[in-house]
């Protein structure tokens, strides 16, 4: 594939020694090297995925980096997201991310925007850069970083993990030889916000697999080396550690009409792609994944819950005291193994109803309240 043009940058000697080991690559060597000092690379989510991304890419020699997240760092986030430690809990992600790719490659510029990417700034935090990795964990995010990505011809290198599941593909509305493809392409409309790392765990050791993954892609796009996955869907089972490939065909319409092309049907994170494979390749979801959502917008309020002697309601939603006469508790806490006094004196055999807006919390906080012994509890949404 022809590759992007970042230019050269000269490398100092002591460069050319800590990255030794590029230039002795078959099919690399120096100007590819060079290329890599010379690119600007931004990276969304200093997360799971953008943890390794980040580090890789540091460590290979990329010359700008741009770090693109708004959160801070809390423990829950220390199982998979390698970048940070327990020193920097409380900490900016960015703020953490940057000083410990400092330390790994002094050499490179890290630009930190602690900002929350959104429609209205995607272009301008995304604008100035060769090439955008997207590691986000939500739809709008992953919908805002195409759309501008694509107004301003630059590549994507995607990926999500859900579970013990990942995928890897690489998008660009620019692409040359007609190899134009976008990830509104594959999955369809904008559809609601589905399963999460929240909701139903993830394996840690599958984010730096999937990560790792997305950084030689990153590599491959911008020294022009090597074959990247563009018109490819690149699918990871943690379970067998197999990889599938999907090969992808973008809709007859224009990949840039990004809010009409794609498909009628879009896949949950962690899920395949609604798309047709061009391959004979069935393209469900793997084992173990989740491919539903809610039919349509919630309402407001919640819907009739019920009130049956001995039944101790549950609620694990985002918004405390929203459900009247339940008891409250967050899923981060049932996950730590901090249960409420009520529960606690609950009869391990007594029915437990666990609810939540969409039912997506409720169902986690199902599966470790069995693990605790409870036998009687059942999961359900109270938005309908």
């Amino acid at each position: 594939m022809e590759q992007l043009e970042p230019g050269r940058s000269h490398l100092a000697p002591d460069e050319r020694r800590r990255v030794a080991r590029h230039l002795l690559l078959d099919g690399f060597g120096l100007a590819a090297q060079e290329r890599l000092a010379a690119a600007r690379v931004v990276v969304v989510g200093a997360g799971g995925l953008g943890s390794p991304v980040l580090q890789y890419l540091a460590a290979a020699g990329v010359g700008t980096l741009g770090i693109v997240d708004d959160d801070v760092v809390e423990a829950s986030n220390l199982q998979r997201q390698v970048l940070h430690s327990v020193a920097d809990i409380g900490r900016p992600k960015t703020a953490s991310a940057a000083d410990a790719l400092r330390g790994l490659a002094p050499s490179a510029e890290v630009v930190a925007h602690s900002e929350r990417l959104t429609r209205d700034n995607a272009a301008a935090i995304l604008g100035g850069y060769h090439l955008v990795v997207d590691g986000s964990d939500t739809y709008q995010t992953r919908y805002a970083v195409s759309d501008a990505a694509a107004s301003l011809g630059l590549p994507v290198v995607w990926g999500t993990v859900l579970g013990w599941d990942g995928q890897v593909s690489v998008f660009w509305s620019a692409a040359p030889d007609g190899r134009a493809i976008t990830y509104p392409d594959v999955f369809g409309p904008q559809p609601p916000e589905g399963e999460s790392c929240a909701t139903v765990g993830v394996l840690s050791p599958a984010c730096g697999v999937v990560g790792s993954t997305m950084a030689v892609e990153a590599v491959k796009v911008l020294t022009g080396t090597g074959d990247p996955a563009l018109g490819r869907l690149l699918a990871y089972d943690a379970r067998t550690s197999a990889w599938d490939t999907i090969v992808l065909a973008a809709p007859a319409s224009s990949s840039s009409d990004v809010a009409t092309a794609g498909t009628t049907a879009a896949a949950e994170p962690g899920t395949m792609p609604a798309a047709e494979p061009t391959s004979a390749m069935d393209a469900t979801p793997p084992a173990g994944t989740t491919a539903h959502g809610p039919a349509g917008p919630p309402s407001d309020s919640p819907g009739p819950l019920p009130e049956l002697p001995g039944v101790l309601l549950l609620d694990v939603g985002l918004r405390p005291g929203a459900v009247p006469g339940a008891v409250f508790a967050r899923l981060e806490d049932l996950a730590a193994g901090d249960l409420p006094p009520e529960l606690l004196d609950h009869p391990l055999d007594g029915p437990v109803v666990v609810v939540c807006e969409r039912g997506l919390r409720s169902r986690g906080a199902e599966q470790l309240l069995r693990a605790e012994g409870w036998r009687d509890v059942t999961s359900r949404a109270i938005l309908g």
